[in-house]
């Protein structure tokens, strides 16, 4: 927004979330709890189809938890193509080991898993130079070299 004065004011920099992505998380939810996640993702394919939605044909149902967790990340790349999502859905849903999807090979659609089982260190943030010449105390996270 522009005021009175010609200077940019930022006022519109509130987080938004979308139903869809409420859903999708109460998706989540309900699987981590071993539960059946299926009515969240159909409600998402209702809108999505309107009315050309048929249940046999675009419903799912439970297949437990790890295929569970792909079709919650497949809806999710569909849903929110553009909204820069992506990367934190993999290192939060899992796979049948307990490993972050980011490590999979089976969600890639069919290119390289986006990080390689050699590669750990990069779910998290490397500390910034700046940091790390003030205060001699921080250390690099494991994996980053100065």
């Amino acid at each position: 927004m522009i005021n009175s004065n010609g200077n940019r004011v930022y006022a519109d920099d509130i987080p938004i979330y979308r139903y869809a992505d409420v859903l999708l998380m109460l998706a989540e939810v309900e699987n981590k709890k071993g539960g059946d996640p299926s009515s969240y993702i159909n409600q998402i394919r209702q809108r999505a189809y309107g009315n050309n939605y048929n249940a046999a044909i675009h419903g799912y149902t439970n297949q437990g938890f790890a295929a569970n967790e792909l079709a919650i990340l497949y809806e999710r790349d569909k849903e929110f193509v553009f909204e820069n999502k992506r990367w934190f859905d993999v290192l939060r849903l899992q796979d049948a080991s307990g490993k972050p999807l980011a490590f999979s090979t089976t969600l890639a659609y069919g290119l390289v898993p986006v990080l390689k089982a050699t590669e750990p260190y990069k779910v998290l943030w490397p500390v910034d130079v700046n940091t790390l010449n003030n205060d001699p105390k921080v250390e690099q996270t494991d994996g980053y070299n100065r």
